[in-house]
């Protein structure tokens, strides 16, 4: 069973969330898909963008671990918010023509050092409209995965390299788990990382950083924050919800090695201000912090 921490407190009340979540996270090692952008669940170590120390060409390395990220919305405008702790697989392997991981795979595009092709996977968790004030009455939201192709470009360094800065150009289809389609998102990504030289606490330290744009489908905008008249009441008017422009992310990581042991600390920010569906009764604020931490150990 798998156990889970709601504000310091034993809960399993959202488990079928943070089992959405970690298919999310697996999906990409069975499918031999790349979680490109694994939305706020990205900061959680989901895309390594970060090379390991540890990584042997044509070596598997495996391990386990544990995140918690404090300050989770229920969806990207609402006011309303959760604290996370849940399991984490690691998943690894260099090989001499691809990288797999839990964030998937790369592979070099007709042999080109500087660019990669993949395939692009994130998702949505589940929301539970009966949970949330602003939606109190409404649909749940069903939990959504994406899937498209993605093309990294590399203006500094290569897929392999300790420090590189590139490009992320991707396009996905969106379904619900009950495969109902949501059209498609896309999220172009510049992405930093970078090896410090010198060691710290007898451990090597990396950085990564992702800024990204987003963009989503009329389907899609409506399913998260388009209301039926339906479900109109005195504080909630119906509304017709566009897509397009979608605001911006940005996550941030530290990341320190030792031996068998990882340790990251993770911060990411999201402004929905200039989204088109901004004017939506369902859109509570515009910005999001969220933070927290992971500790992975890895097997021999």
């Amino acid at each position: 069973m798998l156990i889970t921490l709601i504000n310091g407190e034993l809960n399993i009340q959202y488990i079928d969330r943070y089992i959405f979540i970690l298919l999310i996270l697996m999906i990409p090692f069975n499918s031999l898909a790349d979680a490109g952008s694994c939305d706020i669940f990205e900061v959680i170590d989901c895309d390594k963008n970060v090379v390991s120390p540890k990584e042997k060409k044509g070596k598997w390395i495996l391990g386990v671990g544990l995140a918690h990220a404090h300050g989770v919305p229920d969806y990207i405008g609402s006011d309303e918010s959760r604290n996370l702790t849940l399991p984490l697989p690691y998943i690894l392997y260099n090989g001499p023509k691809m990288k797999i991981s839990s964030s998937g795979i790369n592979r070099k595009l007709f042999h080109h050092d500087k660019l990669f092709v993949s395939l692009s996977l994130s998702g949505a968790i589940p929301v539970d409209s009966d949970k949330n004030q602003a939606r109190k009455g409404m649909d749940d939201i069903d939990a959504v995965f994406e899937y498209g192709p993605s093309f990294k470009y590399f203006l500094q360094g290569n897929n392999k390299a300790d420090s590189a800065l590139f490009i992320d150009l991707n396009f996905r289809e969106a379904r619900t788990l009950k495969l109902d389609s949501l059209n498609f998102s896309s999220s172009p990504s510049v992405v930093f990382r970078k090896k410090l030289q010198q060691d710290y606490f007898m451990g090597q330290v990396s950085m990564s950083s992702t800024f990204k744009f987003e963009f989503v489908s009329d389907k899609y905008a409506q399913a998260f924050y388009g209301v039926d008249e339906a479900f109109e009441t005195a504080t909630r008017e119906s509304y017709k919800a566009e897509g397009g422009y979608a605001g911006i992310r940005f996550n941030s990581s530290l990341r320190w090695q030792r031996d068998n042991q990882i340790v990251s600390l993770f911060f990411a920010y999201s402004d929905i201000s200039a989204a088109k569906y901004v004017s939506s009764p369902l859109v509570k604020v515009t910005s999001h912090t969220l933070f927290g931490g992971s500790y992975f150990w890895l097997f021999d």
